[in-house]
């Protein structure tokens, strides 16, 4: 076992089995690691036995009962979803909003509110930009955070920007990240290898749901071969059991089945157990079925206060999300896990298998509900 806790532990046991999950936690924290074209990229070596690098990522060593000892002050939480107060259906009442959301819009609208209200002094988001390329983008008006609505399906190294910022003046920020990205902010905030980091003015954070990220660069030729990819404005997967990729271009709508890019997934996300970004302050994924509506998990008392200023100020429409909506959110929640722990197993590389829980938190994914089951 490599006792290094640096940069060369996270080139041995990540980088180098590329497994990084690109979220770019390691990045521009140090003239080693950089962010480019939404990939992590080495640019020297470096000795030391212990860095913010390698205690940042998420493919390190996870503690998953002290993490949610520190965020949540409970070691064992639900392992279905994780720990949550409120699971809701919710969107988007401005039709500004709506007409450039990916879906209902909740997202782009709270952090929108979070920035008008004060609640933060500026949000890191993703944006697309030039040869759909995604990076971080700090935003601090309600243009710039639209700027960032939909997805790209892209794996983005937007916690680089988190590191580098410019946050002059910037006490509160606000996060909306992927399941990776959540957990790996959550272990750069209790990181205490620097006590000024600018994670350390995280306030709240937005989690998406997730099951998996394209590569850019494979993604990319496979466009660039089938489409003028140049002149794709906004793209979308439709939800099982269709499951096609839909890009609207200004020459009209390109269609793909998903198959057809599973191959360009990174490997990293084979091994993440975490659907739901289990450890924000509140979840937000598509409630499959019903077009236009959000799922929205609340799970800290800064997500509650939020949606209730959401609520109050006619910003969001909420209702409760049907039983069965619910049972198969938990469902692919518990699948996520259980395909991530299966491969962790079949793994001969036992140095790598990163993810620490209890026995009680695996016999319950084990035991969880099947596909198809009651």
């Amino acid at each position: 076992m490599d006792q290094n806790k640096g940069f060369r532990a996270l080139a041995s046991l990540v980088l180098g089995r590329d497994l990084c999950t690109t979220c770019g936690a390691c990045a521009w924290i140090c003239p080693y690691l950089d962010a480019f074209s939404a990939r992590i990229v080495r640019l020297h070596d470096c000795d030391l036995a212990e860095g913010r690098c390698y205690a940042h990522c998420p493919r390190t060593g996870l503690e998953l009962s002290h993490l949610n000892e520190k965020r949540f002050g409970l070691r064992d939480v639900p392992v279905k979803l994780g720990f949550y107060s409120k699971i809701l259906m919710a969107r988007a009442q401005d039709p500004g909003v709506l007409e450039r959301a990916q879906t209902g819009g909740v997202v782009s609208s709270l952090v929108a509110m979070a920035l008008e209200e004060g609640i933060v002094d500026a949000a890191l988001l993703t944006r697309v930009g030039k040869d759909l390329l995604p990076s971080g983008k700090i935003a601090t008006s309600r243009e710039e955070v639209l700027e960032c609505a939909g997805s790209s399906y892209v794996a983005s190294p937007s916690l680089a920007t988190l590191n580098r910022g410019p946050w002059d003046g910037v006490g509160r920020i606000s996060v909306v990240g992927v399941p990776c990205q959540v957990l790996a902010l959550e272990k750069m905030k209790s990181c205490d290898l620097i006590q000024d980091a600018p994670a350390r003015k995280v306030v709240l954070s937005i989690g998406l749901f997730c099951t998996w990220a394209l590569s850019y660069g494979p993604f990319i030729n496979f466009l660039r071969q089938r489409i003028p990819w140049e002149t794709v404005e906004s793209m979308d997967i439709s939800p099982p059991p269709e499951r096609i990729l839909r890009l609207k271009t200004s020459d009209g709508t390109r269609e793909f089945p998903v198959e057809e890019i599973r191959p360009f997934i990174q490997p990293a996300c084979a091994f993440c157990a975490d659907m739901s970004s289990e450890l924000a302050d509140l979840s937000v994924g598509t409630v499959e079925g019903e077009p236009g509506w959000n799922t929205l998990i609340l799970r800290t008392e800064a997500g509650e206060s939020l949606l209730e200023k959401a609520i109050t100020q006619g910003i969001l429409e909420v209702k409760a999300l049907p039983a069965d909506y619910l049972e198969h959110l938990v469902e692919a929640s518990i699948l996520k896990k259980r395909r991530a722990l299966e491969r962790l197993r079949n793994m001969e590389e036992k140095e790598f298998k990163y993810l620490k829980a209890d026995s009680s938190w695996l016999e319950a994914v084990e035991s969880g509900p099947k596909r198809g089951e009651p």
